[in-house]
């Protein structure tokens, strides 16, 4: 088609519905006075996020200040797991102090993160974690020993994506009732 057909039936169109006379009036309009485009401005290349490595003990940077008696906390539970399988780990918490550590807590207050061989976080601690209400009572008298909370892993990573065999290492700490504990680290070993 060449210009002046179009030009000729866009006047046309125009006319059979009574706007040229107002579009004449104010300036004339044809297919060839519409702006153009921008350009396309080439696409930003994809970026692959760098796991975040993070130091001892911040797992989270609003933990409540440490517990003061003294105290151990570690994690109890298998070394291996199977991908794709949920495996629980027990957050434990022994009493070394002379008073009664008595804490009364949410059911989601004991957090964990899990680190590759290389020290990086390939399964970060959800934030978006829903939890119940249930308020739970943990007591641990002098030289004693009490299960705070559990944790589970499947092996999969942060993206939910099954993570390649090796050696990983699970990081859980305990934040509520106004105390901070952190477990020592937990080496695992994920088979597939």
């Amino acid at each position: 088609m060449t210009p002046r057909i179009r030009t000729a039936l866009l006047s046309t169109a125009l006319l059979s519905t009574g706007l040229l006379g107002t579009l004449s009036a104010q300036a004339q309009v044809s297919i060839f006075t519409i702006p153009a485009l921008p350009p396309r401005s080439a696409a930003p290349t994809p970026t692959t996020p760098t796991p975040v490595t993070p130091t001892r003990p911040a797992l989270n940077p609003d933990l409540n200040p440490a517990l003061a008696t003294p105290h151990s906390a570690n994690l109890s539970g298998p070394g291996s797991l199977r991908g794709g399988q949920d495996t629980t780990w027990t957050f434990n918490l022994t009493n070394l102090g002379e008073a009664v550590i008595d804490l009364q807590h949410g059911a989601c207050d004991v957090r964990f993160e899990v680190l590759n061989a290389a020290g990086q976080v390939v399964r970060a601690n959800p934030t978006n974690t829903v939890c119940t209400m249930q308020l739970v009572m943990t007591n641990v008298a002098p030289g004693e020993t009490m299960d705070v909370q559990s944790v589970r892993w499947n092996g999969r990573g942060s993206d939910g994506k099954a993570l390649p065999a090796g050696e990983y290492t699970i990081r859980a700490y305990f934040n509520g009732a106004g105390v901070s504990i952190v477990a020592e680290d937990y080496p695992v070993t994920l088979e597939n």
